[in-house]
């Protein structure tokens, strides 16, 4: 808006006799809030001290249940991640099994809340829970990954202890070869999301009814458009106003409006108001800007109801010619599939778990995620929408029941609506059915997708199970995802049909171990994937060159089309299950393993999309027993050049050719290994892998040493092998036992070994690749964590973590 003038105007609402939009400069007060707070909507989390039992525990439902002896957990909580795995159990779940399990917690509803709404949401459970309160059955929900919300009013004692008890069925079938989850890969067991209380009053702005769109987007001015669902009282019809105000991303007020209304009693209606912004701050990966909308309902004078939603100021467009273009701007797609599990953590992550992965894709020089194949959790939304990650948001893929299909989707995309890194809603990931019956399912998803949002096109992730042109599969969705690196049909489809809007949703789902650089020889079955893709489960490590190879070829693919919108690999982050068989336990795909240290592949995306100067030099240069051998040495570098040097003598300098790495072939000699980058003839990066001795010595080093004192902030610590003179050993294989003390605990342990089956509740990792990651988390208290990290015949290490109670700001 402009900064020097003030002014008001009305327009027209379809629910009420009018809006008024009162506009504000720095420096003025805004007109007619009210300064009357009454029954405002309370939200708090009940993330903490629930009980936990694995198995059947029958009658737990009920508030006489004696769980004395259950265990006590904090939420997030994943109860089937340590182990024991068994190969019994089926592969694509990391060898580990389904099972049933309760909870149950106590919880005090005050008694001043008596008249009000009383609800519990969850944001995911997995899986088919169900909910009691005081005995009493609340509801059921089948789905995995979407959020929910109970509404417990009439269950509950107000001014009482209430008891909260949920069930999981989830448990493996085996006489019935019932697989009991929703995906291939490991998905988890328990409450693994957050969980909140909320009391609202009876005439109330209703869960997930705010929905802000910007039809109209330029850096000149931007339409603001509000839409808010009101739920109406149980007792009687009331007056009320709404009132929606925007709050720029400097905290300065912009302006108001108001909309005077007659809510129907045990009824809902929508409001519809406009406003407009001059000067917009625009949404986008480099200046992810975010504004606020403040709700309140007003009903004599009295603020009896508020809510905030976040949202962004951005305009999309997708063309089947020149690709995708953020506020008209050409941005080419950059990004990578994730599943949700993280190494030590299985899939119940505190939110720090959720920004360090879009930490280390950002720095990797991503723009964009897919979240696959599932509904986000809200964690990761807001993340993407304050880091400048662009979001794929992706809807449930089985394609079993329409009937729970619709209602999913709809929580989706109501849950998901107003954060601006959302771009497209994903409605599947297959290519349909011959028949042609899941067309007409997906025409069903595509056409609510348009009902509960129009601002944002439809997309599908195309399989090669089946010609998706001749069953119409491709013609429902606005985009048309490629899986398989396009599976070599996106340059004839591009042909056949030059109007479709095109990006490839998969490439490069090649297999590599951190620090593995031998083919295995090792024999095994061989599985074909729908689209021709074929794997040996031999159960061994793959090369990492496989792997860099694999990638460098599919994104050069993307790179030389202009007309594809972009990529995002499969996939970009290890993950449990999904196995090339016993004993692996993890995927191997990815650029980074499951516990975010990047394998050599992670480098010749900084080559392909940073800017800052940088080269990588791998395999590592110690290699006993191979003296005179010849090494294939590799570089990645988005220099112009790069010259190599053993032992201080030039091997040779080469231009940079594009979307590929630079290779020597070396003898091994023991010594040091550098690579220099040159710009305009001069070193602009450097770096250097050396002949490392005997380990020695173990050191730890913390990603924060600083965290919230809130019992859920975390620091991830990295602990790694070094040699007497402090070089990393890259072939350690040391036990390491760790001791946590002071104010905090360890949560998880990880070395990223594909076939790594110690516990990771545990409390000793044996390293790979000379490395394991400690999660440290804080306990609630304010103090100092000390974490120490021992190996027999091995110096230790030790490092200090400060919780502050203070409230962390987030990126």
């Amino acid at each position: 808006m402009g900064r020097a003038e003030s002014w008001t105007k009305s327009v027209s609402n379809r629910t009420g006799p009018g809006t008024e939009i009162a506009w504000v400069c720095a420096g003025y007060r805004l007109l007619n809030i009210m300064e009357k707070i009454y029954d405002m909507r309370a939200k708090e989390s009940l993330d903490f001290d629930w009980k936990f039992c694995r198995g059947e525990c029958e009658g737990a439902e009920h508030p006489s249940f004696n769980d004395v002896a259950w265990q006590v957990v904090d939420l997030p909580h994943d109860y089937t991640i340590e182990g024991p795995f068994n190969k019994e159990y089926f592969y694509g779940a990391a060898y580990l099994p389904k099972e049933k399990g309760f909870y149950r917690k106590d919880l005090f509803i005050p008694a001043d809340a008596e008249g009000q709404r009383v609800y519990l949401e969850f944001e995911g459970i997995f899986r088919q829970s169900s909910i009691w309160v005081n005995g009493k059955y609340i509801c059921a929900h089948r789905e995995g990954y979407t959020g929910f919300y109970c509404d417990i009013t009439d269950a509950v004692s107000f001014g009482e202890e209430n008891l909260v008890a949920v069930k999981i069925d989830n448990a493996d079938n085996p006489e019935k070869d019932d697989w009991a989850g929703e995906g291939w890969w490991y998905e988890g067991n328990g409450i693994y999301r957050h969980v909140y209380l909320h009391i609202a009053p009876g005439l109330r702005v209703e869960n997930d009814g705010v929905f802000v769109i910007t039809p109209e987007v330029s850096e000149q001015f931007a339409r603001i458009s509000v839409r808010t669902a009101i739920a109406g009282n149980l007792e009687c019809k009331e007056d009320c106003i709404l009132e929606s105000v925007v709050v720029g991303p400097d905290g300065e007020t912009l302006f108001m409006m108001k909309t005077e209304t007659t809510v129907p009693c045990r009824d809902r209606i929508d409001i519809e108001q406009d406003g407009g912004i001059y000067s917009p701050a625009l949404w986008s990966p480099d200046a992810p800007n975010l504004y606020r909308l403040q709700s309140r309902l007003i009903v004599d004078g009295w603020v009896t109801d508020s809510c905030e939603t976040t949202f962004g100021i951005r305009s999309l467009e997708f063309t089947p010619d020149a690709g995708f273009f953020l506020n008209g701007k050409p941005l080419q797609l950059r990004g990578m599939c994730i599943h949700h599990d993280f190494g030590g953590l299985g899939t119940a992550l505190p939110d720090r778990a959720v920004e360090k992965t879009l930490e280390v894709m950002k720095e990797m020089g991503c723009n964009y995620c897919r979240i696959s194949h599932n509904d986000p959790g809200p964690v990761l939304a807001d993340a993407c929408d304050r880091y400048g990650i662009l979001l794929w948001a992706e809807h449930r893929y089985l394609f079993d029941d329409i009937d729970v299909q619709l209602p999913a989707l709809r929580s989706l995309i109501k849950r998901n609506r107003n954060h601006p890194s959302v771009f497209c809603w994903g409605l599947a990931n297959t290519a349909g059915d011959e028949e042609g019956h899941l067309t007409e399912k997906l025409k069903v998803l595509h056409k609510v997708a348009k009902e509960e949002d129009p601002t944002r096109p439809t997309a599908f992730g195309c399989e090669g199970n089946t010609d998706a042109n001749r069953n119409g599969f491709a013609f429902v969705t606005d985009i048309v995802g490629y899986n398989g690196g396009g599976m070599g049909i996106d340059d004839r489809d591009h042909e056949l049909f030059p109007e479709r809007v095109m990006l490839v949703s998969e490439f490069s789902s090649g297999r590599g171990a951190r620090g593995k650089y031998r083919v295995s020889d090792r024999d095994g079955d061989c599985v074909i994937a729908g689209d021709g893709r074929m794997f040996i489960m031999h159960g061994d490590y793959l090369s990492e060159y496989q792997l860099c190879l694999k990638h460098e070829a599919e994104w050069t693919h993307i790179a030389e089309r202009s007309w594809l919108a972009g990529g995002s690999m499969w996939s970009g982050i290890e993950y449990y299950g999904e196995t090339n068989g016993w004993p692996t336990v993890t995927s191997q795909f990815g650029v980074l393993d499951i516990c975010r240290f990047p394998k050599d592949a992670y480098y010749y995306y900084q080559q392909e999309w940073t800017k800052k100067p940088m080269v990588h030099i791998f395999p590592h240069w110690t290699w006993h027993g191979l003296e005179g051998e010849p090494i294939d040495v590799w570089c990645y570098s988005n220099c112009e050049e790069v010259e190599l040097f053993l032992n201080g003598e030039s091997l040779g300098r080469r231009r940079k050719e594009a979307h590929t790495h630079v290779s020597w072939d070396v003898p091994y000699t023991p010594g040091i290994l550098s690579v220099r980058g040159y710009i305009s003839e001069r070193v602009a990066a450097i770096a250097t892998v050396e002949t490392a001795g005997p380990a020695h010595t173990l050191m730890a080093c913390a990603d924060r040493v600083v965290i919230g004192a809130d019992r859920q902030d975390v620091s991830f610590v990295t602990i790694s092998v070094l040699d007497d003179k402090g070089i990393p050993v890259p072939d350690a294989e040391a036990m390491v036992r760790f001791n946590v003390t002071g104010a905090g605990r360890l949560a998880g342990i990880s070395s990223g070994d594909p076939k790594g089956h110690q516990n990771v509740k545990g409390r000793e990792m044996q390293t790979f690749g000379g490395l394991v990651l400690a999660v440290v988390q804080s306990n609630g208290d304010s103090g100092e964590i000390e974490l120490t990290a021992s190996s027999n015949g091995l110096c230790p290490a030790s490092i200090a973590i400060r919780a502050e109670a203070r409230e962390i700001v987030k990126v």
